[in-house]
């Protein structure tokens, strides 16, 4: 047999709803492959292929692949492209591939951290009512620059106005007969620091108890 020629000895899934695979051939792990490209490069188990062949073919269908993908990704919602490149190499498309696709994306302005890290930085303030902590924290969780993250929040929630912003979230957090400790440990939870929500807890109640009626309805 040639030296190029192999057997394909099994095409395994990495766990359920994984869009690698990888591929054996003579019995060894060869090489790993989204599924996308798999499909395109119509392999069976006990199909002969030429090694020098099959590389070529991939590296030919890999990068269309992962462009369209990259893009279905973004017909969902805005990705900054940290996002963009992991999810490519969860897939399993190569990081030279991934990293590739990414940039050509960043330069034609289909990925834009700054654009971004202010749309999100918008739902995670205004949507969710989180505290800057919490927003700086969810912001470079998908890989935005510390120094982006900040001037996105600085137009959004400055560091002036968090107590205020907590005291609005404590209204819609507060519950039947509580205490303060309570609701700030929910406020902290939410990105505040503990002594902002400790303000805003003690601030809420007080306002809450002067707004209730007298016991006896006068």
């Amino acid at each position: 047999m040639d030296p190029r020629s192999a057997v394909v000895t099994g095409i395994r899934q990495h766990g359920r709803g994984s869009r690698r695979r990888t591929l054996y051939l003579d019995g060894d792990e060869w090489t790993t492959l989204p599924v996308e490209v798999l499909r395109d490069l119509d392999l069976r188990e006990d199909d002969v292929v030429d090694t020098s062949e099959l590389t070529e073919r991939i590296a030919s269908i890999a990068p269309v692949r992962a462009r369209e993908r990259a893009l279905r990704l973004l017909m969902y919602r805005e990705r900054s492209s940290f996002e963009i490149t992991k999810r490519l190499s969860d897939d399993g498309y190569p990081e030279d591939v991934a990293s590739l696709i990414t940039e050509d994306l960043l330069r034609t302005g289909l990925v834009d951290d700054e654009r971004f890290a202010e749309s999100y930085a918008r739902a995670l303030i205004q949507a969710r009512g989180y505290g800057r902590s919490r927003a700086l924290r969810e912001l470079s969780a998908r890989g935005i620059a510390p120094e982006l993250a900040l001037s996105a929040l600085e137009e959004l929630a400055p560091d002036d106005g968090e107590d205020q912003r907590a005291r609005v979230r404590a209204r819609s957090l507060v519950r039947p007969n509580d205490t303060v400790d309570r609701l700030a440990a929910r406020l902290i939870r939410r990105g505040f620091s503990q002594s902002v929500a400790l303000r805003a807890a003690r601030d809420t109640l007080t306002a809450i108890l002067d707004e209730s009626p007298p016991e006896d309805g006068t």
